[in-house]
């Protein structure tokens, strides 16, 4: 019997990881995936990879915050210049910062897929679809021809990450998606629905198949990693800080774009994109 935890958008945030990992423990969890975005927007990315170290997962992909680490790294800074971008470039900085060469490299060599055999099942892990690591194109709401491009190929399950909501879904041809929410930064688009719990699920599954599917939601003290995000000087502190309040999503391009211009973050991003180059 395999008991298997799914953790995914953990976003630096140690303090909402630290919690799962426990409420794991007590439920006797035997593995532990990773489906990408562990890092970047919270303010401990070391902390949550030596997290992780402790329960050493055995499937781990790339998601669209640690492609971005590559992306400033070979960034352009004359052409490099987009909110998102700037906004890209100065987190990743801080992380570095912080992250052990060894950590860093371990995330900017993630695969885009990793596919695992447990009893019956193959497993497709990806953080969004099997070559793309981001956009809207799996929001809950999407088309079913969506969901049926994320289960291309044959797998019996696909779990994917990046909406920050708990999916389940299936393909046309039966496959079931699952998606297990976020640990770091949670979110619902409906106020009745915002809850400030870290979410992942957990899959058991033994020799005849998929037994149980448990999505889980974890108190953790959300004051405290905004106080750890404020001592750290975490850039961007007031978009992090405001989504552990409320619950709702705070990144939108026009309020980076606005930030970024009252506080010359631009300026910012191009003095570290040149001591980069």
């Amino acid at each position: 019997m395999s008991k298997i935890a799914v953790l995914s958008d953990i976003h630096g945030n140690a303090t909402a990881l630290a919690a799962v990992l426990a409420d794991a423990q007590a439920q006797h969890v035997t593995e532990y995936w990773t489906v990408g975005d562990t890092t970047v927007r919270g303010p401990e990315p070391e902390r949550c990879l030596r997290l992780l170290d402790q329960v050493h997962p055995t499937a781990a992909v790339r998601g669209n915050h640690e492609e971005n680490y590559q992306k400033v790294l070979n960034a352009n800074p004359e052409t490099f210049t987009k909110p998102k971008q700037i906004m890209a470039t100065i987190l990743t900085h801080f992380d570095r910062q912080q992250l052990s060469p060894a950590h860093f490299k371990q995330l900017l060599d993630l695969p885009m897929i990793q596919t695992k055999k447990v009893g019956p099942l193959t497993i497709r892990l990806q953080h969004v679809l099997p070559t793309v690591v981001s956009g809207h194109s799996l929001a809950p709401t999407e088309s079913q021809a969506n969901f049926d491009r994320a289960a291309s190929g044959d797998p019996d399950i696909v779990i994917y990450a990046h909406t920050h909501q708990p999916i389940m879904r299936y393909s046309t041809n039966g496959q079931l998606i699952l998606n297990a929410g976020t640990v770091g930064l949670p979110t619902a688009v409906r106020p009745a629905l915002r809850q400030p719990k870290a979410m992942y699920l957990i899959l058991t599954i033994d020799d005849s198949g998929l037994q149980a599917i448990d999505y889980r939601q974890v108190a953790f003290d959300w004051q405290r990693a905004i106080d750890i995000a404020t001592d750290l000087s975490l850039p961007y502190s007031e978009f992090y800080a405001a989504t552990l309040r409320t619950n709702a999503y705070q990144y939108a391009p026009s309020a980076v774009a606005a930030y970024n211009g009252q506080h010359e973050m631009a300026a910012q991003a191009r003095a570290i994109l040149m001591k980069t180059i």
